[in-house]
């Protein structure tokens, strides 16, 4: 009985952490690399991408706009699948192959294995199928698929954030010491997956003697992280599903009851970060789940963002005209 309630519990928590999107200390060696190595006669800009899951497909979205747009940027910081997109775009690879990992469910799948529940379910078995050997970090899924996945979609699986065109870091929450970090050095494809890497679902990532999960249990919009950065404007792109109206009756699912309480929770923690933003783009994602097979809510998300970027445009040419940096 006792081993069914931690299976029970363990899918609890899967499952509020999956349903909604989920701050800290962070480190400064980013922000030194960034301003030494970013000199140059015009303000400098850089992007904030929050975490989202699918709803993280806005992103490409925003991006895809602002490079149509001409508008420069000199720096990307993300959480989870913020990190995700907004790093492969740093390593180069186009937005539509970045869409189409989402899109044809091999990214979600690294989340959402084949018989996932059984392995819920036999999870508080593990002291005795590794009975006289080491345990792996605890974790429904190794996560070797997500870092399969990441290292599919670039030209050099090896590559590292020092040697990426544009300076890129994620946030990730250390378990050895429960704070938000920023990951800034090293493999880009650990970096990446460690951002992303939903805990308990997924095993957390060790790098460099410390235990790395996903970022948003702490930090999910690192704006401030942007500011620090030395960057003169900031853009956050805040992908929180709005809290609107449902019907009563919808509150007899423990689920349902999970969900809004964490999604007014991290609403309000995003709406404190996103205050130290210039620019705060936030797409329309109503409905749009953390985790989805379904085609169709990542082409949505993609349309939200190019949708909520358009409609900042302007605003955003304003800021950057004000500055002395002309777009085309």
């Amino acid at each position: 009985m006792k081993g069914i309630s931690k299976a029970l519990l363990t899918a609890l928590l899967i499952s509020n952490f999956i349903t909604v999107p989920c701050t800290a200390a962070s480190d400064h060696s980013v922000q030194e690399s960034f301003v030494s190595t970013a000199k140059m006669s015009r303000p400098r800009i850089a992007l904030a991408l929050g975490g989202g899951g699918v709803r993280g497909a806005a992103h490409i979205g925003v991006l895809r706009v602002l490079q149509r747009e001409g508008i420069p940027f000199d720096y990307v910081v993300g959480n989870s699948m913020g990190a995700v997109v907004g790093g492969l775009h740093c390593a180069g690879v186009p937005l539509d192959k970045i869409q189409s990992v989402l899109a044809d469910g091999s990214l979600v799948s690294a989340y959402l294995p084949h018989f996932l529940w059984c392995r819920i379910l036999i999870s508080p078995f593990r002291k005795v199928y590794y009975l006289g050997r080491q345990r792996p970090y605890a974790g429904l899924v190794s996560g070797d698929k997500l870092k399969a996945v990441i290292d599919r979609l670039l030209v050099n699986p090896d590559i590292k954030v020092e040697d990426l065109k544009i300076p890129f870091s994620s946030i990730a929450v250390n378990l050895l010491d429960g704070q938000a970090h920023m990951l800034s050095e090293g493999r880009l494809d650990d970096i990446l997956r460690a951002s992303a890497t939903i805990p308990l679902l997924l095993r957390p990532v060790p790098i460099a003697g410390n235990l790395y999960v996903d970022g948003g249990v702490r930090n999910n919009l690192p704006t401030d992280e942007a500011r620090r950065s030395g960057a003169d404007i900031v853009i956050s792109v805040e992908i929180d599903n709005d809290m609107k109206p449902v019907p009563a009756r919808q509150f007899s699912s423990f689920r349902m009851v999970f969900d809004r309480v964490m999604n007014a929770t991290l609403e309000q923690l995003d709406e404190d970060k996103v205050h130290g933003a210039d620019i705060v783009i936030r797409p329309e994602l109503v409905n749009i789940p953390i985790l989805s097979k379904d085609k169709r809510y990542v082409n949505e998300a993609v349309m939200a963002g190019e949708s909520a970027a358009l409609k900042v445009l302007p605003r955003i040419r304003e800021r950057l005209h004000q500055s002395g940096i002309s777009t085309n």
